[in-house]
Order: C-alpha cells, then sequence, then structure tokens
C-alpha cells in the first residue's frame, strides 16, 4: 500500500472516530469493560498460581510426637520416616525450638506467653514431601500410616486446602471466561451499530467513490480501520485501569514495587498477556466493524 493511500485511510480513520460520537465512546467502553474483566481475571490467575506453586514447594507434613515419647522410640520413628518412599527430607524440632519460633512470630507480643508455665508445645518432625506424591490420595494414604505409628500424637497437612484453592481459582476463571464472552459479544455489537451509522452517515460519499470506480475493499477499509482503533482504544484503557487497580492494591497491603511489571509481593501481567490483552480489544473492534460492513456495504 502506498504512503498517501496510508495516510488518506488514518486521516478518515480519525474523522469516522471524531463523527461517531456518543455511539463511538459506547463502543469503546464496552471494549474497555469486556478487556478489563479479561484482565482482572489473568491477573488474579497469574497471582493466586504463583502463591499455590510457592506453597507447594514450602509444602510439608508435620508429625507432632507425644509428651511421653522416649528418646528411643523417637530415633526409631526418626528411622520409620525416613524410609517412607513419600519422605524426601526429615526434620526435628524440640519442644524448646518450637517455642523459640512461636515467640520470634509473636514478635512484639511475646510477653504473651509469660503465665503459660510449661511449654505447651510438642517435638515434632517436618516432613518435605516429594513433589510427585503432592495429590490428595497419595497424602491421605501417608498420613493415616503415620497416625498409626507410637508415640505420634497429630498428623496435620494443608495439601487439601491447597486443591481446593486450585479448584476455586478453575472455577473462577469458567466464570470470568463466560462474563468476558458475553460483554465481548455486547461490545461486537455495540460496534457493529457505530459502524452501520457512520456508514448510513456517508451513504452519499460511498456512492460517489462508487461511481468512481472506488474498489469494496478501498469503501470498506476506514471503517474496518474505525473499528480497529476502537478495539485499541478500548484494550489500552482497560490496561491502564488494571494497572492502576493493581498499583493501588499492593499500595494498601504495604508492598514493595519491584518494578513496572513485577512486585515483590505480587505480579502484573506478563508482556505476552499485555499484548494478548491490547489483541483482544483490537479483534473485538475489527470484529464488529467487519461484520457491519460485510452487511451494509455489500454491493
Amino acid at each position: 500500500m502506498r504512503p498517501t493511500r496510508v495516510w488518506s485511510l488514518l486521516t478518515e480513520t480519525l474523522a469516522n472516530l471524531r463523527r461517531g460520537g456518543w455511539g463511538g465512546l459506547a463502543a469503546v467502553g464496552a471494549i474497555t469493560v469486556s478487556s478489563l474483566i479479561l484482565g482482572c481475571l489473568w491477573l488474579l490467575t497469574v497471582n493466586l498460581q504463583a502463591i499455590m506453586s510457592d506453597w507447594k514447594a514450602q509444602f510439608e507434613v508435620v508429625v507432632f510426637l507425644r509428651d511421653d515419647i522416649t528418646a528411643e522410640q523417637r530415633d526409631l520413628l526418626r528411622r520409620r520416616l525416613q524410609t517412607e518412599a513419600a519422605v524426601a527430607a526429615v526434620q526435628y524440632t524440640t519442644k524448646e525450638e518450637a517455642l523459640a519460633v512461636f515467640k520470634r512470630d509473636l514478635r512484639g507480643q511475646a510477653s504473651l506467653l509469660e503465665g503459660l508455665g510449661d511449654n505447651p508445645l510438642p517435638a515434632s518432625f517436618q516432613l518435605r514431601i516429594g513433589e510427585e506424591h503432592h495429590t490428595p490420595a497419595a497424602m491421605r494414604g501417608l498420613v493415616a500410616s503415620l497416625e498409626r505409628l507410637e508415640g505420634v500424637e497429630e498428623v496435620l497437612y494443608g495439601l487439601e486446602w491447597i486443591d481446593q484453592l486450585a479448584r476455586m481459582v478453575s472455577g473462577l476463571q469458567v466464570v470470568g471466561w463466560a462474563v468476558a464472552t458475553i460483554l465481548g459479544g455486547t461490545a461486537v455489537f455495540i460496534v457493529g451499530n457505530t459502524i452501520r451509522l457512520a456508514v448510513y452517515a456517508r451513504a452519499d460519499e460511498i456512492g460517489i467513490l462508487r461511481l468512481v470506480g472506488a474498489t469494496r475493499g478501498y469503501i470498506r477499509a476506514p471503517f474496518i480501520m474505525e473499528g480497529l482503533f476502537q478495539g485499541l482504544l478500548g484494550g489500552s484503557l482497560a490496561l491502564l485501569l488494571l494497572f492502576a487497580g493493581y498499583r493501588y492494591v499492593v499500595w494498601r497491603l504495604g508492598l514493595s514495587p519491584a518494578g513496572l511489571l513485577a512486585l515483590d509481593g505480587g505480579r502484573f501481567l506478563e508482556p505476552l498477556q499485555v499484548t494478548g490483552l491490547l489483541a483482544a480489544g483490537a479483534v473485538l473492534g475489527g470484529l464488529g466493524s467487519l461484520l457491519s460492513v460485510r452487511r451494509f456495504l455489500k454491493a
């Protein structure tokens, strides 16, 4: 395409956008809302998946011991735990060490423990589980066998809660995609109506272009570009709103920025997802305008 034609096409597209008025604003707004919901879905999914990955990497089973366990029973139990195929590492924590960690976690409120008297915290073994065994069925079997061992008071693990969170994320993705699809269809409809009005407004000019031999593609191009611009503008606004909201939440939570697209306590969208969000807006606008011109500019 010649540079003069490109410049003419851009000029006509911008003129159409200015003439669009409230209809054009409605189209941009619909695309902004659709893209914003999609961006929120992505952002929430990215952060929840990162949290779950971190939790699974640090996942451990805690075996609390009875207070009356003997040193011989404890050593025997340690050797028994080390023979478990699912157990990658075993660490022992004494009652005193458990109390010291508890006080450290309380920070400035350790004085609350002064009236406790004897140390109420039990000794325990922390078991790091191999990643291949991070399934609810495998963990239930392991915990059931550990609870039957002599000297064991209680066995705690949190994998089921992590798996429930994963199922919740999957459900959230389905709902989010459904809502985004419905709103995306609405945006396509609004863009299509905006382009239809633009076609009617320029009916005389289009008739003259046909008389002088303008091709169908030449006539349609400015309208299709108008839809693409509306979509790109809507996607850009959604991205700005998403980033502003993200930074506000991070500020309210007291997290420290680590850069434009990532934070120490949270993550923003990856560059590919940012590009995808802008592309999604452009596709919605382009699709709406394409369907409209194919229907109302047939000849």
